[in-house]
Order: C-alpha cells, then sequence, then structure tokens
C-alpha cells in the first residue's frame, strides 16, 4: 500500500470510529454509568482495526447494541467482514445475530412481543440491519474482485498483441532473409564470378587491377549480406550477432573504396558500441555515393571531437567523370538520420558550390 493510500485509508477509518462515537452519544441518556461508558470506548477504538481484525471487530463492537443500542460500529464491522475474505456462511451467521441483537433491542421500555405493529418495524429494521451492510460487503468484494480480473484480463491481451506483433516481425524478417540471399547473393556471387574471370584473362593491367578491386568488394558485399541474413533470422529478442562494424574498422573501408581518401584529425573515441556503428555506416554510404555520383573525385573525412559531442564529415570535390547510373532507392541517407536520431544526433548533406557533396553526422558521446 502506497503511503497515498495509506492516508486515506487511516482517514476513512477515524471517520468511522467518529460516527461510531456520535452514535453512542446520542444513543443513550446522560449521564452515562461507568461500564456504559467503557463498552463505548472499546466501541470507538476497536473500530480502527476494522480492516485488519474484521472478525474480532465485530464480536467486540457486538455488545455495543445490546448495551447502549449503538449500531453503526457492529454494522461497520460487519461490512469489513463482508468485504474480507471470510467464508460465506461466517458472514450470514453474524448478519443473523446482528439482526438478532437490533430485533430483541428497543428504546422503549414498555415495548412487548404483543405490539405486533412494532414487532413488524422492528423485523423490518432488524433485516434491514443485518443483511445490508452484508449485502454492501460482498459487493464492494466482488467489484474489486471483477476488477482484478479485468486489469488480468487486459494484461494477458496486451501480452497477446504483442506475441502477435512479434510473431509478425519474425515472419517478415524471415522473409526478408530470403528474398536478400536469393536475390541479391545471387546477383553479387555473379559479379565476383565474372571480376575473378576478368581479371585472370585480361591482358590490360589497369583492367586487371579494377576486376580485382571488383572481386574483393564483392566478396566483402557478401560476407556482409551473410551477416545481415543471420541477423534477420535471427529471434527479435537475441543479441547482434557479431561482429559488427566499429571505428577500428574503418581504415580497411577506406582502403577498398578504391577513392583518394585524406583523412583528417583522429578517428572518434569513447563512442558507444551503437555510435560507433553509426559512423562507420555513414562513412560507408558516403563512400559509396561518392563511387556512383562523383567517380575517382578526392575525398576528406574529418572528425571533430569535443567533451560531449563527435563530429565527422565526409567531403569530396567535383568529379570529371560521368556519374554511374545504378539502381538506388534513395533510403540510404534516411536511414542514416534515422539511426542518428535514435542516439541522439543528427545527420546531414548538402551540395558545395564547387559541385562536391558534404555529409555529416554528429553524436553525442553518451
Amino acid at each position: 500500500m502506497s503511503d497515498r493510500d495509506f492516508r486515506r485509508a487511516l482517514a476513512v477509518d477515524l471517520l468511522v470510529a467518529a460516527i461510531g462515537a456520535f452514535d453512542v452519544w446520542f444513543s443513550r441518556d446522560l449521564p452515562f454509568a461507568p461500564w456504559e461508558i467503557g463498552v463505548a470506548v472499546v466501541t470507538g477504538a476497536v473500530l480502527l482495526a476494522r480492516r485488519h481484525a474484521p472478525i474480532v471487530t465485530f464480536l467486540l463492537t457486538l455488545p455495543a447494541v445490546m448495551v447502549i443500542g449503538a449500531l453503526l460500529a457492529p454494522m461497520a464491522a460487519l461490512y469489513s467482514v463482508a468485504r474480507s475474505s471470510a467464508k460465506r456462511w461466517v458472514v450470514v451467521a453474524f448478519a443473523i445475530v446482528l439482526g438478532l441483537s437490533c430485533l430483541f433491542t428497543s428504546p422503549d421500555d414498555d415495548f412487548g412481543l404483543d405490539d405486533l405493529e412494532f414487532l413488524l418495524h422492528q423485523i423490518i429494521f432488524a433485516i434491514l440491519a443485518g443483511a445490508g451492510p452484508a449485502a454492501l460487503g460482498w459487493l464492494v468484494a466482488t467489484r474489486q474482485r471483477l476488477a482484478g480480473q479485468m486489469s488480468e484480463i487486459d494484461r494477458v491481451y496486451a501480452h497477446e498483441r504483442e506475441l502477435q506483433v512479434a510473431a509478425a516481425r519474425e515472419r517478415e524478417r524471415a522473409e526478408l532473409a530470403s528474398e536478400m540471399h536469393d536475390v541479391v547473393s545471387h546477383q553479387v556471387s555473379l559479379i565476383a564470378v565474372q571480376a575473378g574471370a576478368l581479371q585472370m584473362v585480361s591482358a590490360d593491367q589497369d583492367a586487371r587491377e579494377a576486376a580485382a578491386v571488383i572481386r574483393k568488394l564483392s566478396v566483402n558485399t557478401l560476407d556482409e549480406l551473410r551477416h545481415m541474413v543471420k541477423v534477420l533470422r535471427a529471434p527479435a529478442a537475441t543479441p547482434e550477432i557479431s561482429p559488427q562494424p566499429t571505428i577500428e574498422h574503418l581504415p580497411a573501408l577506406l582502403s577498398a573504396s578504391a577513392l583518394p581518401v585524406e583523412l583528417v584529425g583522429p578517428l572518434p573515441a569513447n563512442l558507444t558500441p551503437a555510435g560507433e556503428r553509426a559512423v562507420y555506416r555513414t562513412v560507408q554510404e558516403a563512400l559509396t555515393n561518392v563511387r556512383k555520383h562523383a567517380p575517382g573525385a578526392a575525398v576528406t573525412i574529418a572528425s571533430a571531437c569535443t567533451d560531449r559531442t563527435v563530429a565527422v564529415s565526409i567531403t569530396n570535390v567535383a568529379s570529371a567523370q560521368p556519374p554511374i547510373v545504378l539502381p538506388s532507392a534513395g533510403s540510404g541517407l534516411r536511414g542514416l538520420r534515422q539511426r542518428a536520431q535514435l542516439l541522439g544526433g543528427t545527420v546531414t548533406a548538402q551540395a558545395l558550390p564547387d559541385g562536391g557533396w558534404t555529409v555529416r553526422i554528429q553524436l553525442p558521446r553518451n
């Protein structure tokens, strides 16, 4: 129970005890006898324990009905008994006892069993006094039990929806992995085979070197593709399959790019694994765009690091060669921006006045 619920329950108990005290006060004419004062004090004080010991509370407040005619205290105790986890027969027995106590207790000293009209009123009052608190307690207990069951049902339904969504994602991942494996890997494998054949039969040294670069890039692409297929086929809750690219893999990426690349400044350090992958993928995408849209253009990679942020920019000059027409979905930079936003950073790309382009990623260190 929270502090707020405890204070609320204590306030309600004090109010019930105060109402019981007023009931005792107005039930008898003054002055009170000493033993009546004792019964009144015990009746009011024991109501504070009705939540923790409802049966004991009812038994201690019941004499107040016969002795001083105080009815509200035992009714409140009977309500607590019915609301608790007491057995039904216990509640029924207590309700009958309370009703009989009310039936044979009358403020009129001249009342007799031969007064049929008043006896009928007493019977109706006794039934209401005994059955009312019991029924109300059962009603509140049933409502709380149903509310708990509804909460449990909602929780189960929410869990089932999560499982359905996870299963749908697993199917999509499996389908995507199959498509990537069946289509992309087949095409890249053919490229690698053709490049290897060209490297073996060509008499032109430049052509053999170009074929070697193509074959090497194709093999690297197949390795990354196989890794991505494993990631897609793995369950969503499974940690990412190693190895993942990091800052340490950037030199190898630059050397394999077949572009004149100049590195300005030290490589970023002290980044999270996700941050290092974001920087690596940004540089990789930028170099890919340079090879497609500005073949042979010089590239400058500059990093600027502070205590709070890390920024890496990839800038290329204009190329004298025509761009290479390749199919593109245009989602590379969009995916990089989304990746950076998840890490609290940004990715920007803009054209330069000389015809070149610059791509810049900025990430927080934490």
